[in-house]
């Protein structure tokens, strides 16, 4: 049996099916990124159709991709040579199916929030001349407790509170709180007030002494002068924690590697 070539075979065949995957991956993106800036060009007496409520293509043809053409495509890739490995025995089950909801994670955005598992922070977007905001700010997911923002932090409870010295920053400026599974941002009646930006890009004013629910990819502005923007975002870890954990693998192998 010739293995060099059996291997270089499926090394190509490997590549192809790489290829196809990144190829419509490239395709979605460029779909996704081109829908609404084209979506009012050269309608003409059609205009009026920017006002009606018209789904993503990509979110309506992922759907049916996601029904029909997943399974054969993931058969396809995963398979490889599996013609070939016929009577031995399986290191993988090619036939497990997806989560059983996952048809409701495609309606209920809140179904799909409460199922991720991550940790929620705030990055900050805007460019300070203030150390503490370059961090990623981890939200408190305790329903007890509540992170407040303002000019000042707490001296009795340092670990709760986010000082952020801008001009426009109220003294006692808001809190935000988690309520089964949700974060809720409420502003306490600050005198600039407190702005979200959700992923379409509606940019709102949060009413006072109210909570409004925020989601992950949303924009928290406190003020209005851009200058304390922060981006929501859900991750299992931290980009810095992840590569310092891989640097600690590395240097535990050097070690293991000169040991014997």
């Amino acid at each position: 049996m010739d293995i060099v070539s059996s291997l270089r075979r499926y090394e190509k065949e490997r590549r192809v099916r790489v290829a196809v995957i990144h190829g419509l991956a490239r395709m979605a993106a460029i779909m996704a990124t081109t829908y609404r800036p084209y979506l009012g060009v050269g309608l003409g007496p059609l205009s009026f159709l920017t006002k009606l409520r018209i789904p993503h293509p990509g979110r309506v043809g992922g759907r049916f991709f996601i029904k029909y053409g997943m399974p054969a495509m993931l058969s396809w890739v995963l398979g490889g040579n599996s013609s070939k490995l016929e009577g031995r025995p399986l290191s993988c089950r090619l036939s497990d199916k997806a989560h059983d909801e996952l048809y409701r994670w495609f309606d209920d955005d809140d179904a799909l929030e409460q199922a991720m598992g991550g940790e929620w922070y705030l990055f900050a977007t805007s460019e300070a001349n203030n150390n503490s905001l370059q961090q990623p700010i981890r939200l408190i997911r305790d329903e007890q407790r509540s992170l407040s923002v303002g000019s000042r932090s707490d001296a009795n409870d340092s670990a709760s509170s986010l000082s952020l010295p801008f001009p426009q920053i109220s003294e006692r400026h808001a809190t935000i709180t988690c309520k089964n599974k949700a974060f809720y941002l409420t502003d306490l009646g600050s005198e600039h007030g407190t702005w979200i930006t959700d992923n379409e890009g509606r940019r709102y004013r949060v009413p006072p002494n109210f909570p409004v629910r925020f989601h992950p990819s949303d924009v928290i502005e406190f003020g209005s002068d851009k200058k304390a923007m922060f981006r929501v975002k859900v991750l299992n870890t931290l980009p810095y924690e992840s590569a310092r954990s891989g640097k600690q693998q590395g240097l535990q192998q050097e070690q293991v590697l000169q040991a014997a």
